[in-house]
This record gives C-alpha cells, structure tokens and sequence, in this order.
C-alpha cells in the first residue's frame, strides 16, 4: 500500500471511529486467542504423548528466534517511518518490520495446529491471514512484511510434518 492509499484509508477509518475501535479490538482478540490456543495444543499433544508437542516446541521456537535475529539484521522501517505518519494502531517501535512477527507467528502455529487437526489448523490459518491484512491496514507492516511473515511460518510450520 503507498502513503496515497494508506492515507485516503486512514482519513476514512478515522472518520468511523467505531468501525477502527472495532478493528483494532478484533486485531488484538484473535491475536490473544491465537497465543491461547498454541499452549493449549502443546498441552494436549503433552497429555495424550503424542511427540508432536516437542517437534512443534522447538520448530516454533527456533522459528521464532530466526524471525527475531532475521528482522533486527535487515531492520526495514516501518509504514509510520517510511511515509511519516501516524498508524492507526498505536505504536512507536522503529525497525524491524520485516518479516512481520505476528503474522509468522500465527501462521506457524495454524501449520502446527493443522498438523493434529486440519480443521483447526484452517480456522488459525484463516485467522494468520486476518491478522496479517489488519496489521498493513493499521499502518504498522507493509504487504511485503506480512507476506514474508505468512510465507516463513508456512515453510517453518511444514517442518514439523516432516521431521
């Protein structure tokens, strides 16, 4: 999205505060509900000895900290930075918007998750996917952030079927 979109959009969502109040709780719920739901999985795969809940443990958390180390190296500024503006969704944080941790981390989750239950794993997908169109709605990643983010917690996921 260039800043002349962004802006035509942020002018419109501003203008409907109800309707971005509503975008930035329903960002965060199923945020939350994703980061709910993950330890609930390990636990269950823990409960029922299935060794999915250690591949899963790792792969995440390996997953987790190559993004991290990934994002504070290439340190690709933010839509607010880039454009000079203010994002809807409240944030100061310079750098490291690329790859987006959020969407990563939702994705990798929906893969893992959907690896024990398909089902599941396409609700969580489906949510990785809001969540991800959100954060670039909000201002606060570009496409190309939430697209790598979506793309690594993919590859990263799939890992777990295979190992």
């Amino acid at each position: 999205m260039n800043k002349e979109n962004y802006l035509k959009l942020a002018e419109k969502l501003n203008n409907r505060a109800g309707l971005l109040k509503g975008l930035i709780i329903t960002q965060k719920l199923m945020e939350t509900a994703v980061y709910i739901i993950y330890p609930l999985f390990l636990l269950v795969m823990l409960l029922t000895q299935n060794d999915l809940w250690w591949k899963s443990a790792t792969v995440c958390g390996l997953g987790f900290i190559a993004v991290s180390l990934i994002r504070r190296r290439l340190n690709f500024p933010r839509p607010y930075e880039v454009y000079d503006t203010e994002p809807l969704l409240k944030k100061d944080k310079k750098g490291c918007s690329f790859p987006s941790r959020h969407a990563f981390s939702a994705t990798i989750i929906a893969v893992n998750v959907a690896a024990f239950c398909l089902p599941w794993g396409i609700v969580l997908f489906t949510v990785a996917l809001a969540i991800a169109a959100l954060r670039v709605v909000l201002g606060v990643h570009f496409i190309k952030d939430v697209a790598a983010g979506l793309a690594l917690g993919a590859v990263f996921g799939l890992v777990v079927w295979f190992l």
